[in-house]
């Protein structure tokens, strides 16, 4: 990046660049940083510059990162090796002597921990919100100076990249200095050089909470017109995470020679990736010759169903006029919240009547017009293969409307038929669908051999918690119909080991298990981690949001429970529950035991009660799903603070309690909003009689709605209304998911706050019949 522009950020970095492209040039580029932080030259021999505990003591040990491509999940990884490495596999060899000792036992340093061993410990609740002295929490074995730290911070995030600069340079910890430099990238990542984004992922490769800056620096590989060889060279050793650069890494590939290559990339980019006319062109010049109309078919498809109009239609235009005109016509539908004038539908071209793209649009009208069966009969010859459909997802989301309204009309059989002809791509859609069409088949069609095959499918490839017991108790219940009782106590089991799961909880009441049990790990020590000593000193200098960041990204790369539980210490020891949650959930859906963690106990603060008295746990319960405690949230919709209240619910339920109604309590006083959530909660358990599962619905999608669902599914609080069934049927996909997680929340709080093990679910599901 060369002119007026670049001088400027030369001037503002100080001469760390000076030694940029000398150093980039000589093959090394990690020594750039290394320099500028003062590191000396490593005792292992391995480099020149290293920065592995195991040779500096520095907390600063790499993990070998997750990829991520094309949207793929997360890639769970070993923390194990240092970041500098002499050995082929990228692992140090201080760490490959040390790690050998610990494995043989031989190891002479710090105990060490079985990451394999968890503790079942006895219910117990954190303290309210833990204060540690800031010395200390930042590093207990020597007091540090926090003061240049918190001015320093402070100057990124204003702006002040020299001024931040100035006071890092005066500062000698190399650790601090990596910490300092990674809140400047994240801050001011749009003003800094790709050179000094560069630097910093160079040196501290596997440094946590990278990912923005990542991005900025690929998109300036696009939009400064890096060289081939520079844009080969950051990728070395690393994946490219953003659309800008896929694109940037195939024009590379391309001027190497290597064109299957860069076209394969170029074309999955295509595919895929969201890019703007920007990138759309350059790919389209350098790989539009390639790209057929199915290509550029597919990719509107893809806008199609997100509602992009501008996106769409540019894409369109590279297909056909004639599509263009189908185009517009899915947009006008897609926005519409029902059925748009037939004379819009007939005005498409006759020529893609036939097509798929069509079909889509004849069944959301005729769903939307109250003829399920027609928008069946719309689909009934559309291929499930999502190469074919364009976005297999988008078209599950359709069939899973389609189904339920025939189920709704009593057409059970009709409704399989949609749900099981599904192309999902997506692993939650694919488990979803093949849910829906065993459910469907189970309850309605009474087959249960055909429902068993189904659960079976979204048993294979269900690897969260929630999705695994969900199959689970489902091919246990599928069992019981088939009269296979030790089988179904096989699958029971299986869903059982999942405890704060609901359908665990379920599957552990049809078992007879009475104890819930909350688990949380042993901690290791973690002092070398990359990142853990930022993130104490982050909070140290009241950043939580920083500190957040990077034990949030840790979160997500860790490869063992004991390391996932010091990092969620952390947070606990600084009473940040939003994190806490936040980690615990990662680790939980990663399939590592930190339910305390996922649970936290001081979100909510201790409020009065208004009105009846009501369990506490529901209002923890409650918090947790609708905000993730944190107090200052505002959604989409404008439900503001802990318990998201909408304005007029909360003014209607201030007026009903007799308390004071402030608006910008809601979201700067979370005492004040815990109160009003109690309030209304109490309001709605009197409206519905003490029922759990009509609360909780009607807190979420509005007590009208709930009305519509008695009246469509009967009353689940009479005994000859199946109470599971009847969640399962709520017709809005967030309300069934928001009934069923505040109602786990709900058991796991009980057992935390009470210290009450005994499992209720089955009682909290009929709560409000004839026996409350």
């Amino acid at each position: 990046m060369d002119g007026p522009e670049n001088d400027k950020v030369r001037r503002e970095t100080g001469d760390r660049h000076s030694l940029s492209a000398a150093v980039r040039k000589a093959g090394n580029p990690s020594k750039i940083v290394a320099a500028w932080l003062g590191l000396p030259k490593a005792p292992c021999g391995s480099m020149a510059y290293c920065y592995d505990p195991a040779c500096l003591g520095d907390p600063l040990m790499a993990l070998s990162p997750g990829r991520r491509f094309f949207g793929a999940g997360l890639t769970l990884i070993l923390v194990a090796v240092g970041p500098c490495s002499a050995g082929p596999d990228g692992s140090h060899p201080l760490q490959i002597e040390r790690l050998a000792r610990v494995n043989t036992g031989d190891d002479t340093g710090p105990a060490s921990v079985d990451v394999g061993v968890t503790a079942s410990l006895a219910p117990q609740t954190e303290p309210a919100a833990p204060r540690v002295p800031p010395a200390e929490i930042a590093r207990p074995e020597e007091r540090i100076d926090l003061e240049p730290l918190k001015k320093a911070v402070a100057a990124y995030r204003a702006g002040k990249l020299e001024d931040g600069d100035a006071i890092a340079r005066g500062i000698d910890d190399k650790a601090v200095r990596g910490m300092l430099e990674w809140v400047a990238l994240r801050s001011l990542s749009n003003v800094v050089s790709f050179e000094r984004i560069a630097d910093f992922l160079d040196a501290f490769p596997n440094y946590p909470g990278t990912t923005p800056f990542r991005r900025r620096a690929e998109a300036a590989l696009v939009t400064d017109r890096r060289s081939p060889e520079t844009v080969r060279a950051f990728f070395h050793g690393r994946e490219p995470i953003s659309p800008a650069g896929r694109v940037a890494l195939a024009r590379a590939l391309a001027a190497e020679g290597k064109q299957d290559e860069a076209l394969a990339l170029a074309r999955r980019t295509w595919l895929k990736d969201p890019l703007g006319a920007g990138l759309e062109k350059i790919v389209l010049d350098n790989f539009g010759d390639k790209l057929t109309a199915a290509d550029h078919r597919l990719r509107t498809e893809r806008y199609l169903f997100a509602g992009k109009s501008e996106e769409a239609l540019r894409n369109a235009a590279r297909v056909s006029q004639d599509y263009v005109a189908l185009a517009k016509v899915r947009l006008a539908s897609a926005k519409a919240k029902g059925p748009i004038a037939q004379k819009q539908i007939d005005a498409v071209p006759t020529a893609l009547k036939k097509d798929i793209s069509f079909a889509f649009l004849q069944a959301q009208q005729a769903r939307r017009s109250g003829k399920p069966a027609d928008a069946a009969k719309a689909i009934a010859e559309v291929p499930r293969d999502p190469a074919v459909l364009g976005d297999g997802d988008g078209w599950w989301e359709e069939r899973r409307l389609i189904a339920r309204k025939l189920l709704d009309d009593g057409d059970a059989k009709g409704a399989y038929a949609v749900a099981a002809g599904h192309g999902a791509e997506d692993t939650a859609e694919r488990i979803d669908a093949e849910w829906h069409a065993g459910w469907i088949a189970l309850r309605f069609e009474k087959d249960a051999e055909r429902a068993a095959k189904h659960f079976a499918e979204a048993a294979k490839i269900a690897e969260t918690p929630i999705s695994v017991a969900r199959a689970a108790y489902w091919q246990g219940r599928a069992a019981d119909a088939l009269n296979k009782a030790d089988e179904a106590k096989t699958f029971y089991a299986r869903a059982a080991e999942h405890p704060v799961a609901y359908y665990g909880q379920l599957a552990r009441a049809r078992l007879g298990l009475t104890d819930l049990p909350v688990r949380r790990t042993i901690a290791a020590p973690l002092a070398h981690l990359p990142g853990f000593k930022a993130a104490k000193l982050l909070y140290a200098i009241e950043a939580p949001d920083l500190a957040g960041q990077l034990l949030i990204d840790l979160s997500q790369r860790l490869h063992d429970a004991a390391a996932l539980e010091a990092i969620a210490d952390i947070a606990r020891q600084r009473g940040d529950a939003k994190t806490l949650l936040t980690i615990g959930k990662i680790s939980l859906q990663r399939g590592f035991p930190l339910d305390e963690a996922a649970f936290p106990t001081f979100g909510v603060p201790e409020f009065p009660s208004v009105g009846d008295p009501m369990e506490r746990a529901i209002v923890h319960a409650i918090a947790r799903q609708e905000s993730a405690f944190d107090p200052g949230a505002v959604s989409h919709a404008g439900a503001l603070g802990l318990m998201q209240m909408m304005p007029a619910t909360a003014r209607e339920t201030a007026k009903r309690a007799q308390l004071p109604f402030e608006l910008d309590k809601l979201t700067k006083d979370p005492l004040y909003s815990a109160k009003m959530g109690a309030a209304h909660l109490n309001d709605l358990l009197g409206d519905w009689r003490g029922s759990y599962i009509l609360t909780f619905a009607a807190y979420n999608a509005g007590s009208g709605n709930v009305k519509k669902w008695i009246a469509a599914y009967g009353d689940p609080r009479l005994p000859e209304v199946d109470a599971v069934d009847w969640v399962e049927r709520i017709s809005f996909t967030e309300t069934r998911n928001y009934v069923q997680r505040v109602m786990e929340n709900l058991q796991v709080y009980r057992q935390r706050l009470n210290q009450r093990t005994a499992y209720m679910i089955d009682y909290d599901l009929k709560r409000g019949g004839k026996r409350d």
